[in-house]
Formats: structure tokens, sequence, C-alpha cells
């Protein structure tokens, strides 16, 4: 009886517990107390959202003045030390209107996905990032693939302009982004020759160039300029004249290439040469 008796309350305590988290599904995500969302960044993705002039899918409906704690609205990441929103990932919403400038006030924004959303710039920064992108100072990770978005600040480490109309090339404040890791111009408007610049950028994890309008090169040697390059696709760039492989057997960091549809001469040669140790997928030579 004794022992029945020390079951049934250890399972009314489990339960119990279990019903607190059930009807509190936040509880193991609330930031300490002295982290709440600052009023002065609440107020200014609320006047954020009352630009947006289409939410189609009600992304933004938890964002209410009446719900004080910002940091726990759909999309929104703050610190939890400082109460600074560090993160806003709007991706895949297909929230349209003109980029906000209120954005300014997000000084502590690290990460910012705008994927996937009908958000464009005044007309004066057609084909550019708009400048208020670009005084976000301590911003690292930028997503405007897939927008009509398109100089952004020297502290970006990952810049997805994939499936955008940017079309400038490498200009000389998109070289000067020495931090940036990941790069992906895939599918932009970018065409005419590959520019050399692009072997400037020495931290480079990922670069994709893949499916850009007719472009194409004489000279890959900046390639090699790369030494942390693991990703690299140039699917679909005209490469007939030069051996894209054997600057590539520079890079002993490789671990994928992809060259699609690349008019590679002499490729199955090119291969037997190959000496990276560290690859794990090659596609389009020897397809």
């Amino acid at each position: 009886m004794h022992r029945s008796a020390a079951e049934l309350v250890l399972l009314l305590l489990t339960t119990g517990v279990a019903c607190i988290f059930f009807l509190v599904p936040d509880a193991v995500h609330l930031q300490p107390a002295g982290a709440r969302c600052l009023q002065r960044e609440r107020d200014a993705l609320l006047d954020f959202k009352r630009g947006i002039t289409s939410d189609p899918v009600d992304v933004l409906a938890s964002w209410q003045k009446r719900h004080k704690h910002c940091c726990r609205w759909r999309g929104v990441t703050c610190s939890n030390i400082t109460g600074h929103v560090i993160e806003l990932d709007l991706s895949n919403t297909n929230l349209e209107d003109q980029i906000s400038p209120f954005l300014l006030s997000l000084e502590h924004l690290e990460y910012l996905n705008l994927n996937s959303t009908y958000l464009y710039g005044p007309k004066e920064f057609s084909g550019r990032v708009p400048t208020q992108l670009a005084s976000l100072s301590k911003l690292e990770y930028l997503d405007l693939s897939w927008t009509s978005l398109l100089e952004p600040n020297e502290n970006l480490r990952h810049l997805d302009l994939s499936f955008t109309s940017f079309s400038r090339g490498v200009s000389p404040q998109l070289a000067n982004l020495s931090k940036l890791e990941y790069l992906d111009l895939s599918e932009t408007h970018l065409s005419g020759a590959l520019p050399p610049r692009l072997g400037n950028f020495s931290n480079l994890r990922h670069l994709g160039l893949s499916f850009m309008q007719d472009t194409h090169t004489s000279d890959i040697s900046w390639l090699s300029n790369l030494q942390l390059l693991e990703y690299v696709d140039m699917s679909d760039i005209n490469l007939s004249t030069i051996d894209v492989l054997s600057v590539a057997n520079k890079i002993p960091s490789l671990k994928a290439i992809v060259l699609i549809n690349c008019s590679l001469p002499n490729a199955n040669q090119s291969l037997r040469h190959l000496n990276l140790t560290k690859l794990e997928k090659l596609s389009g030579p020897s397809d």
C-alpha cells in the first residue's frame, strides 16, 4: 500500500509539471527578467509593420502594441543579456511594401533574412541595397535572395543575392567586404566577364556563381587566392578557354566543385591530376 501511494504521488507530481509546460509552451524560452524588449526597438518594429501593405499569411499578427515583449513576436530574436533585437527573420512571408527606414533603430541587428518577400527599396536605390541596411553596422548575415532588393556594410559574413536583379557587378564597396565567408550571386543579372575582384574575398568558404546572365571569363587565376574555399559553383559560365580544374587543384580546402554546362576543355585529362584530399563532390566534368 505504501509503495502504491508513493507511486501515485509521483505520478501526480509528474503530470502537474507536464501540465504547466503544456499550458505555458513558451516557458522554456523565457528570457531573464532584465532582458526584456526595449521600447525604442519595439516601437520601430511596430512602425515597420504599419508600413506593410500586404501580409498574406499574417506573419506579423503577433506584433501588437499590447504585447509589450517584442522578443516573443514571430521572427524576432533578442539578446538574452541586453534585450536588444539581434535577429529578424521574415523569410518566405511574401510581405509587401518599401523597405522601412525604421529598421535603422535596430542598431544591434546581426541577422536579417528577407528571403522571398516583396519588399523593395526607393527608386533612387534601384539595383542596390538601400542605404538604411548599409547603416546597420553590426549586421553579419544578410539574405536578400528572391527579392527585388539588391553596398552592404563591412562586417557582413553572409551575403545571399541569388535570384535577384543584382546587375552592378562587384563594385569597390562590395569588394571591401573582407570578412565575407558566404557569397551567392547565382541566377542574378550579372553578365559579361567574371570580375577578378572576387579573388579579394580571402575568407570565403562558399561561392555561388551559377546560371548568371551570359557570363564568361578568360582568367580564373584569382580563384586560387581563396585558400579557405570549400564550395564553388560556376555552372553555365563559359570556361572553354581555361583549365579551371588546374586552378581548383591549388585550393586544398575544397569539398565541392560544381561546373555544369561550362564547356570545359580536356576535362577528363585534368581530372586525373586532381589532388584534393577533402573533395566530396564534383559535378559537371565527369557527368
